[in-house]
C-alpha cells in the first residue's frame, strides 16, 4: 500500500536491501530480550500485543459494567461501544515499537534519547496509512477513532512529546512491511473478528522539516482542541476510561508475563478479593469488645446517599464507624481508607488492619519500611513486578489520598488501580486538612466518579467547602447527607485558653507538675531551635518533625507516643506533622498561631482522653504570634492568620467544646468560594501527562554522605534514610552535588544531623 500523492509525509521508500539503508532486524520486539533473534513470545511485538488484548478483554469481562457504573454511563448505551474502542486500543498500542530507534534501543545498541516516543509513533502510523479506514470501519461512531488514537498515544502518559527535550537523528525508519508486524495485524485481525489486515510496506519519515512527525502531531493537536470543544461530559468521561482501562490492560500484559502468570486466570482471581460482611464484622467487634455502637456510628450504617460527610471530632470513633457504613451501606465493595500523610495511612493501618486472616495492604511511598518496623514486612514487596497491580487483588487498602485522586491528574498510581477503583467504596479521612488543589480533586472524584460511594470524614470543615460538596453533588442530581458526631462528647468542654507572655514559665509549671506538655511550631528551625532552649533550661525534649532520616522519624513517633502513655512529666516539640500522626493526649498544648484548620487539628491533641463518662477538667492551650507567617504565607494567602486571630477572639477565654470550635469557624468562612479544578484525566482529551495533586512547596531530597555510601553497596533501602529538606541557603550550589538514588549527596559541612533533633542547613 502507498499513501496518496498528496501526502508529502512519506519523503522515501525502503532503500534497496543492496544498499542497507534500513537494518534488517530478524524479529520486531516489544521488550527487552536476552536473545533477540529468538525471544520469548511475550518479548515480540505481536506476542506482548496478544498479552495486552488478553488483559483488555479479561478486564473488560470483569469489570466493563463497573468501569461504566463507576463514570455514571449508562450500560445498555456505551457498553458495547466502550469494549470495542478499548480492544482496538490494545490492539494498536505499540505498533510504534516497529521503528529502526526503538528496536536499538531494546536491543541495547542506542544509547542516545529516541526521536520521538513509540506510542506517539503507534498513533501517526494509524493516522496516516490505510490502517485508518480498516480500523474505522470497525467503529460504531466516527468520533470514536479520536478517541482510540488519544487514548493509544497516551497509555504511556507522555503525549504530546516534548518537542524541545529533543532526540537524535534526522529521518526515522518504519518497519510496517516486516513479517512480525504484519503477524501483529493479523493477531488483531483475529482477536477482534476484524477483515484481514492491508499490506503495507517499509517507510522512512523525515524527521526535520515542515513534514516531520512532530509537525503532524501539531496539526492533529491543533485539530483535536475544535472537536474536543464540542464534546459533552459523558463523551469526555468516556475517553477517561478507554485511557484508564488500556493503560491499565498494558500494565497487566506486561507484568504478568514476567512472573509466569496466567493473564486472565490472575486478574480473575485479583478483582474477585472483596471483604465479606463477616470479615468488616469481626474488625467491628474486636475495636468494640462488647460495648454497643455509639448512636453516630448506628447513623453512618443507616446512610442513603452516595456520599456521607461524617463531620465529628477527634476521639469519637469515626473510623469504626467508617467500617460500619462499609458493612451496612456498601457489602461487598473492597475499600480503600485514604488519608492525608504517609503517617495517618500507617496509623490506619496499625490500628485496624494487622491481621493475617485479612487481605490488607498498607500503600503508600514509605510503606515498605513502615510495615518492616511494624513488624508485617514482605521481603518480596520491594522487587515484585507485580507490585504496579497491588490494588487489584486486595480487600481493603489503608493508602494516602493521592493513591485515590491521584487518578483525577493522570498520576500512575491511582490510574493502574483502575480495574480496583471501580468496585470499590472509598473513606477520605481528615478532609479539612486538605489543600486547596487536593480537595479541588475531591469534587473532581465525586463528580467524575459518580457511581462509587464515598465517606468523607472531618473534626470540622469550613462553610465553604460544605457549601462546594454540595454544590458538586446537586449539579449532578445528588445531595450530601451529614451525620454529625456524638452530641454528648461533641459538646463536652475541654480546652480553654491560657494568656501568658511568658510561655517557659507556663511550661516549667506544667512540667514540675507531672503533666503531658506539647508544643507545636510552623517550621522545622523554631522547632529545633526551641528544643536547643528547653535543653538549655534543662529539659530533656523529644522532638519529632519531618526533617529526619525516615527510619529515625519512625522511631522518635514511638518514643513519643510511649512516654505519653506512661507516668511521669514530657515535654514533646513537634511541627505540623504532629497534627493528624500523633495519637496522644497533652496536658498543655503550646502552640504557634497558624490557621484556624491547623489549630483545631492541635487542639485535638489536648484532653483526648476526657469523655461524657470519664469528663476530665478543662485544659489549657497557650497561643504564640510568631516572628513569621511561614510557611503558611503566599500570593493567595497574603494574611495567613488574620482569620485565625477574630476566631480565638470569638471562642474568648472560657472553657469550650469541639463543637464551639467548628461552630466558630463555620461562621468566619461563609464568604469564601471553592471550585472544582482541571482534571487531567477528565480534561485532557488528546493530551494525557500528569499534574500536580497537592500544592508543592521548594524542596530537596538529600541523603547523608555515609547512608549514600550504603545505599550504592546495596546494603539499606534509600527511602529508609531520606531527608525531605527546605532548598539550601543562597551560595550553596545544590545542583552540583552528587546524586544517589534520586536524592543529593549534600557535602558534611553544608547540613548537621542529630538522630533525636532532625537535620539542618549550616548556614
Amino acid at each position: 500500500m502507498v499513501l496518496a500523492e498528496e501526502e508529502k509525509w512519506v519523503v522515501e521508500y525502503l532503500c534497496p536491501r543492496k544498499n542497507s539503508c534500513m537494518k534488517n532486524f530478524k524479529r520486531l520486539l516489544a521488550k527487552n530480550s536476552q536473545n533477540p533473534d529468538s525471544p520469548r513470545g511475550a518479548e515480540t511485538l505481536s506476542g506482548h500485543t496478544a498479552n495486552v488484548m488478553v488483559a483488555a478483554e479479561t478486564l473488560l469481562k470483569e469489570t466493563a459494567d463497573a468501569q461504566l457504573s463507576a463514570i455514571g454511563l449508562p450500560r445498555p448505551v456505551w457498553k458495547e461501544r466502550f469494549c470495542r474502542v478499548v480492544l482496538l486500543a490494545a490492539f494498536s498500542h505499540d505498533l510504534g515499537k516497529a521503528n529502526d530507534q526503538f528496536q536499538n534501543m531494546v536491543r541495547r545498541n542506542r544509547d542516545q534519547k529516541q526521536a520521538i516516543r513509540h506510542e506517539a509513533l503507534s498513533f501517526l502510523i494509524v493516522q496516516e496509512t490505510t490502517l485508518k479506514e480498516w480500523l474505522s470501519a470497525t467503529l460504531e461512531e466516527p468520533e470514536d477513532l479520536s478517541f482510540l488514537l488519544w487514548a493509544v498515544a497516551g497509555h504511556h502518559r507522555q503525549f504530546p512529546p516534548d518537542e524541545s527535550a529533543g532526540g537524535t537523528g534526522i529521518r526515522l525508519s518504519l518497519f510496517l512491511g516486516h513479517d512480525d508486524f504484519r503477524r501483529t495485524l493479523l493477531v488483531g485481525a483475529k482477536r477482534l473478528d476484524l477483515n484481514g489486515p492491508p499490506t503495507l510496506t517499509n517507510l522512512t519519515w523525515q524527521l526535520i522539516g515542515s513534514d516531520s512527525p512532530h509537525q503532524h502531531l501539531r496539526r492533529a493537536k491543533k485539530n483535536a482542541a475544535v472537536f474536543w470543544d464540542s464534546c459533552d461530559d459523558e463523551k469526555r468521561r468516556f475517553l477517561a476510561a478507554v485511557k484508564a482501562c488500556l493503560i491499565a490492560a498494558d500494565v497487566a500484559g506486561s507484568a504478568l508475563p514476567k512472573e509466569r502468570e496466567k493473564i486472565s486466570g490472575w486478574i480473575r482471581k485479583a478483582l474477585s478479593q472483596r471483604p465479606t460482611s463477616d470479615q468488616l464484622q469481626k474488625i467491628i467487634d474486636e475495636r468494640l469488645k462488647g460495648i454497643p455502637l455509639r448512636p453516630f456510628q448506628e447513623a453512618l450504617g443507616k446512610a442513603s446517599t452516595r456520599v456521607v460527610l461524617a463531620e465529628a471530632g477527634c476521639g469519637s470513633g469515626k473510623t469504626l464507624g467508617a467500617y460500619v457504613w462499609a458493612a451496612q451501606r456498601a457489602p461487598g465493595k473492597r475499600l480503600f481508607f485514604s488519608y492525608p500523610t504517609t503517617g495517618t495511612a500507617t496509623e490506619g493501618f496499625r490500628g485496624y488492619l494487622i491481621d493475617p486472616t485479612l487481605n490488607t495492604k498498607l500503600v503508600h511511598s514509605r510503606a515498605a519500611v513502615d510495615l518492616e518496623l511494624l513488624g508485617v514486612g514482605d521481603e518480596r514487596e520491594q522487587v515484585d513486578p507485580l507490585a504496579a497491580l497491588e490494588a487489584w487483588s486486595v480487600s481493603i487498602t489503608s493508602c494516602t489520598v493521592d493513591t485515590v485522586l491521584g487518578l483525577t491528574q493522570n498520576q500512575r498510581r491511582g490510574l493502574y488501580a483502575w480495574p480496583a477503583f471501580v468496585g470499590a467504596a472509598f473513606v477520605f479521612d481528615e478532609i479539612h486538612a486538605y489543600d486547596e488543589r487536593l480537595f479541588s480533586s475531591l469534587l473532581r472524584f465525586l463528580l467524575n466518579c459518580r457511581g462509587v460511594p464515598c465517606l468523607l470524614m472531618t473534626a470540622s470543615l469550613p462553610q465553604s467547602r460544605r457549601n462546594a460538596l454540595k454544590k458538586a453533588l446537586s449539579s449532578i442530581g445528588e445531595s450530601l447527607e451529614t451525620i454529625p458526631g456524638p452530641t454528648d462528647l461533641e459538646t463536652l468542654p475541654r480546652y480553654r485558653r491560657l494568656l501568658s507572655d511568658d510561655p517557659w514559665g507556663v511550661v516549667e509549671q506544667s512540667f514540675r507538675d507531672s503533666q503531658k506538655i506539647l508544643w507545636v511550631a510552623n517550621t522545622v528551625d523554631r522547632a529545633i531551635s526551641l528544643a536547643d532552649e528547653a535543653s538549655t533550661r534543662g529539659f530533656q525534649p523529644l522532638v519529632y518533625h519531618s526533617r529526619f532520616r525516615y527510619e529515625d522519624r519512625v522511631r522518635q513517633h514511638g518514643r513519643i507516643i510511649s512516654a505519653f502513655q506512661q507516668g511521669g512529666s514530657v515535654l514533646a516539640i513537634a511541627t505540623q506533622v504532629a497534627e493528624m500522626s500523633l495519637d496522644l493526649s497533652s496536658d498543655l498544648l503550646v502552640t504557634d498561631l497558624a490557621p484556624v484548620p491547623a489549630l483545631i487539628q492541635r487542639l485535638g491533641r489536648l484532653n483526648r482522653r476526657s469523655t461524657p463518662k470519664n469528663p476530665k477538667p478543662p485544659k489549657p492551650f497557650l497561643v504564640i504570634e510568631p516572628a513569621t507567617a511561614a510557611p503558611y504565607k503566599s500570593q493567595e494567602e497574603p494574611e495567613p492568620f488574620a482569620t485565625s486571630r477574630l476566631w480565638l477572639e470569638r471562642l474568648g477565654v472560657g472553657s469550650v467544646s469541639q463543637i464551639d470550635l467548628a461552630q466558630t469557624w463555620s461562621d468566619l468562612d461563609e464568604g469564601r468560594r471553592q471550585k472544582p479544578q482541571e482534571s487531567a484525566w477528565i480534561d485532557g482529551g488528546f493530551e494525557t501527562t500528569p499534574r500536580h495533586l497537592r500544592e508543592s512547596a521548594p524542596g530537596l531530597t538529600v541523603l547523608l554522605q555515609g547512608d549514600a555510601t550504603s545505599v550504592k553497596r546495596g546494603e539499606i533501602d534509600p527511602v529508609r534514610v531520606r531527608i525531605p529538606m527546605t532548598v539550601p541557603p543562597t551560595g550553596l550550589d545544590w545542583k552540583k552535588w552528587p546524586q544517589v538514588a534520586f536524592a543529593k549527596v549534600p557535602p558534611p559541612e553544608y547540613i548537621s544531623y542529630d538522630p533525636e533533633r532532625g537535620a539542618r542547613w549550616n548556614r
